[in-house]
């Protein structure tokens, strides 16, 4: 027979082992991550780089997401295969103070036209049984710095439009060339992006691609408020031009 104390040690250390083998749900497990990429035309050359639409964006599930209570992803970075170039330097630059909650039509009208280089949408939800409950639109500005880009989402019918930082940067993936760095992701009022997505136009000259290995990559990684993250990625195949004789 053991003794009291000997029992509530004997206790303790099945509890602490106990605690020490849970594990603890994040929102990086609950999370469906995912990643969106795509270069068209897929048929390139095999060392040329030529002018592409690029699209890149994410996407998140929302069965895990309860509006106040989850916490929402805080930054983001989507490396792209170094099949890929990414040149800003190419259009010019809006330096127009845009704060919060400027619609689109006024962003246009303060930006140059050859500043803005992409266009998409993003979905927000609040989580089950709703769902996803409305759309924003998404503007591409190149600007206001070097390298530096501003995303413009806007949705008049909810009330929000959140103007975007985001960078140009160096991947740090081997095997991936750049990357879209965006530090801190758009507060929508509590709501979960579910998308985000846009793409860059192949007239702006910005985006250019080639096919060296018949295959171009992307990567996201994200990072929650709960200090989880995870990375994904996504690939897809492109033929390489046969030259003409």
């Amino acid at each position: 027979m053991f003794s009291k104390s000997r029992k509530a040690v004997a206790l303790g250390v099945m509890l602490a082992v106990g605690v020490a083998g849970m594990a603890f749900a994040t929102v990086a497990d609950d999370n469906d991550a995912r990643v969106i990429g795509k270069v068209n035309p897929a048929k390139l050359d095999k060392k040329k780089f030529k002018p592409v639409n690029l699209t890149l964006g994410v996407r998140n599930s929302d069965d895990w997401f309860m509006p106040g209570l989850s916490e929402l992803p805080e930054s983001e970075f989507i490396e792209v295969s170094k099949n890929v170039k990414i040149n800003l330097n190419k259009r010019p630059r809006c330096k127009a103070n845009i704060s919060e909650g400027t619609p689109t039509s006024e962003v246009l009208q303060r930006c140059p036209k050859k500043s803005v280089i992409g266009t998409g949408k993003a979905e927000v939800s609040a989580g089950p049984p709703a769902g996803v409950i409305g759309q924003l639109d998404v503007t591409v500005l190149n600007g206001p710095q070097k390298g530096r880009l501003r995303l413009h989402a806007y949705s008049q019918p909810l009330g929000v439009a959140p103007i975007i930082p985001a960078r140009i940067v160096k991947a740090k993936t081997k095997g991936y060339g750049q990357a879209l760095s965006v530090p801190n992701a758009p507060d929508t009022g509590g709501l979960l992006i579910t998308l985000f997505q846009a793409k860059i136009g192949k007239k702006t000259g910005i985006a250019m691609a080639r096919c060296k290995q018949k295959q171009i990559k992307f990567k996201r990684t994200v990072t929650y408020g709960d200090g989880s993250s995870e990375s994904v990625t996504s690939k897809q195949k492109c033929t390489v031009k046969k030259k003409r004789k």
